[in-house]
């Protein structure tokens, strides 16, 4: 059974071997017949030509140096033409080393695009574009010179806000909310809450609390405050 089968498949490889030579020798014959009937249609564009410049010098009626001139002028053209079908040579090969790596190129975008894809970059993308359109839609041109205009404090904002000591106290202020959450007890007496706030936490917090607010308070005055004018005296007193 296996020596059949061995001899089954060789008999296949042979039928695809013949296969392929069949459709080579079919190609090549197609190729022969279009060189044929280029060589043909070339003759016959050949001697048409030859033709039309024969009759056109027997009736031109050139001077000898005029001919000598276009002479000239031929081998010149057929300098250029030269010079013209090397530069194609050169082209052509260097199309034909560069397909390869064009190919691979392409292929290596191909790759990539998939992986972003993958990875969600274009739909990222296309839901930034969908906010942003929004985002535009949504506001007027005034609203957009508000923001230009508030941009040097946004950024001093943002610069005071990545300084180490102000993010130090953003987690405390996020830890104490989560650990007040998780161990909070509000079944307290007065006098519990009273030693609570009496603690030197509690007194730091507040006191800390306190210099807060003054800051906020001298930022959202508007302008000076004004001076209280000092009251005189009675002679009676």
């Amino acid at each position: 059974m296996m020596a059949t089968a061995t001899v089954e498949d060789r008999i296949g490889e042979l039928d695809r071997k013949l296969d392929f030579i069949v459709e080579e020798l079919s190609h090549l014959k197609r190729v022969r017949n279009s060189a044929e009937d280029l060589v043909a249609d070339l003759t016959l564009v050949g001697k048409d030509a030859m033709k039309d410049a024969v009759e056109s010098l027997g009736s031109a009626a050139l001077r000898p140096e005029e001919i000598l001139q276009l002479v000239k002028s031929v081998l010149i053209d057929a300098r250029l033409l030269q010079s013209a079908l090397r530069q194609l040579e050169s082209a052509a090969d260097f199309i034909q080393d560069a397909g390869p790596l064009a190919r691979d190129l392409f292929h290596q975008a191909v790759v990539g695009c998939q992986r972003l894809d993958e990875k969600g970059y274009f739909t990222a993308v296309a839901a930034g574009t969908r906010v942003a359109d929004a985002l535009i839609q949504s506001h007027s041109r005034e609203d957009w010179k508000q923001v230009e205009a508030s941009v040097p404090q946004l950024v001093g904002f943002l610069r005071e806000l990545t300084r180490p000591e102000v993010l130090q106290a953003l987690e405390a202020i996020i830890h104490g909310f989560g650990r007040v959450q998780a161990t909070m007890n509000v079944d307290k007496s007065v006098v519990q809450l009273v030693r609570d706030v009496n603690s030197p936490d509690a007194r730091r917090g507040i006191a800390i609390l306190v210099e807060f607010l003054k800051v906020v308070g001298s930022r959202s005055v508007v302008g000076p405050a004004p001076t209280p004018t000092p009251t005189t005296p009675t002679a009676g007193r």
